[in-house]
């Protein structure tokens, strides 16, 4: 298990290079420069140098990278360009919103998504199946960001009042009110997870009530209930562990579009705003957090997946030793 645990683990820190080295290169490719928030547009040259030089932008690309790949690996991430305060900072105060936002859609259509696809499983032919299945197309072929602008509308402007359509109340705020501004983005955030959900949960219980040894078991009398709860849902968790665990951290990283559609002052809108203003610390920051959490998610579903599926243990356990 521990390693099948390093080999996952720096596969994923292989990744996190990666995707920091992309960040970087675009963020210096992309025209104009953080030197623009201080100068305006059209800076003469020694006022361009001058600040460049000042953020330290104008040592060789080379020495700038590997400056910003040892703040990251030390923890030590430097302050905004643009605002002067310290990242951390600023990370600390929006990871909280993007973790509670991501979470709470995570949770509650992880739990409405294998709802429905056992009951569909369960039902199967019958109209529920035919509402789930139907239901499932639609979640998964509507975009997000498309829904998010439509309930904004909808919401905003044909029955206002009821819930918000934009912004975020704090806890300070009143929690009933924390709670009504939460509704709209986990909605618009979660609701394609759980057709995802749905569909593969249903597919993996058909499949495993149509196995042999179920209709063994229906033969030896055992009840319907039964060879549901303790064959059919067990076999099918399997399969549908890898998409719950894929989703959540589709969860964290679609928050980017879906925080920006509800003005959510969470990581997903501080990434587009440092990438706008070219501030390079902030942004390289906060989308290699964005791509160490979907990273982090994908290694726990891994190693749950290694722990309760003996055929994954046993494959690794043979190239192993070979």
């Amino acid at each position: 298990m521990l390693s099948y645990a390093i080999r996952r683990a720096g596969g994923a820190a292989v990744v996190l290079l990666l995707v920091l080295t992309m960040v970087f290169l675009m963020l210096h490719a992309a025209p104009g420069g953080p030197e623009t928030a201080y100068l305006g547009n059209n800076p003469t040259p020694e006022k361009r140098a001058a600040v460049l030089a000042q953020l330290g932008l104008d040592r060789p690309l080379w020495a700038q990278y590997l400056t910003f790949v040892g703040s990251i690996l030390t923890l030590d991430l430097g302050s905004s360009l643009t605002t002067g305060t310290p990242v951390s900072e600023l990370l600390a105060d929006r990871m909280l919103v993007t973790l509670e936002l991501g979470l709470v859609a995570f949770v509650v259509w992880t739990a409405i998504g294998m709802l429905a696809g056992a009951l569909a499983a369960a039902r199967r032919g019958r109209a529920l199946d035919a509402v789930v299945r139907v239901g499932s197309v639609v979640a998964l072929s509507v975009p997000s960001f498309w829904l998010g602008l439509i309930l904004v509308l909808v919401f905003g402007l044909y029955v206002p009042g009821v819930l918000p359509s934009s912004g975020w109340a704090t806890w300070d705020e009143g929690v009933g009110e924390h709670l009504r501004s939460i509704v709209l983005p986990a909605f618009t955030l979660g609701i394609s997870a759980a057709g995802v959900i749905a569909r593969t949960l249903r597919t993996s219980m058909i499949e495993a009530l149509d196995a042999d040894h179920v209709t063994f078991g229906r033969s030896l009398g055992l009840n319907e209930r039964t060879i549901l709860s303790r064959i059919a849902l067990r076999n099918a968790v399997i399969p549908t562990v890898t998409v719950i665990g894929m989703m959540l951290g589709t969860f964290i990283g679609g928050a980017v579009l879906i925080e920006n559609v509800f003005n959510v002052p969470g990581v997903g809108q501080l990434v587009v705003s440092s990438f706008l203003a070219h501030d390079y610390p902030v942004a390289i920051a906060a989308t290699v957090w964005t791509a160490g959490t979907f990273l982090v998610a994908t290694l726990v579903v891994d190693l749950l997946y290694f722990a309760i599926d003996p055929r994954i243990r046993a494959q690794f356990l043979e190239r192993s030793t070979r």
